[in-house]
């Protein structure tokens, strides 16, 4: 019991999936999987009783999401203050047509996050949450460029944001008509939908002989029948 407790989150009045229930895991291993397939989240907060939605790259490392902006960035100013943050990741499988216009529907693998935010302030702790976001983009990435200087480190805040309690949502079914229906005339079946990587462009403004690093190639070969 105690381990099935650690490899779960615990259920809550915020993270408990009702609608579809039969589609949610709590599972760590299954929720970290969609989180690390992800280079964008979707991050809530509240501006002056208004609700924001907005889109931002992050890494993960371990319970701990990070992300970053500016010094006069809104929303991270609004989740240092609130101290809060509800965030959220979708994968798009395929599209479902059915014979009824009323059964069209998505296969997919989604997770929301709830989580205390803490703002980072010395540089070494900053620039290990930086270090998470760029190897969560590319692996192994942050070896092959320059660190952030003593400037850009001033004008940057970095926020993590542990996890208290997260579910996914994961849709993996054929189209589901009424039986009724089977005999209509109508095309009936699946679209598939694939991220793809094509082959890494260089910059123009590269100088001569220098080649795509082999963790850029690593990570086009992964990605690039899609994920």
């Amino acid at each position: 019991m105690n381990t099935k407790m650690k490899q779960e989150y615990s259920k809550s009045e915020s993270n408990t999936v009702k609608r579809g229930a039969k589609k949610a895991s709590y599972n760590k291993e299954e929720i970290h999987t969609v989180l690390d397939a992800s280079e964008i989240c979707f991050v809530a907060f509240n501006v002056n009783g208004k609700a924001f939605v907005q889109p931002i790259n992050f890494g993960r490392k371990e319970e701990t999401l990070y992300i970053h902006g500016s010094l006069q960035n809104r929303m991270t100013n609004m989740l240092i203050e609130s101290g809060e943050v509800c965030l959220s990741v979708m994968h798009l499988d395929s599209m479902k047509l059915t014979r009824s216009a009323f059964h069209h529907s998505v296969n997919y693998r989604s997770v929301v996050v709830f989580g205390k935010v803490r703002e980072l302030l010395t540089n070494e702790e900053k620039l290990e949450g930086l270090k998470t976001i760029i190897n969560h983009f590319v692996p192994n990435r942050w070896d092959y460029c320059r660190e952030p200087n003593e400037n850009e480190m001033k004008a940057t805040r970095v926020i993590a944001i542990d996890i208290e309690s997260a579910s996914a949502k994961i849709a993996d079914t054929p189209p589901n008509d009424n039986k009724e229906d089977y005999e209509l005339d109508f095309w009936s079946g699946l679209i598939p939908i694939k991220m793809v990587c094509e082959f890494p462009v260089p910059d123009e403004t590269l100088k001569d002989g220098i080649e795509i690093p082999q963790h850029v190639l690593d990570f086009y070969e992964k990605r690039k029948n899609g994920f």
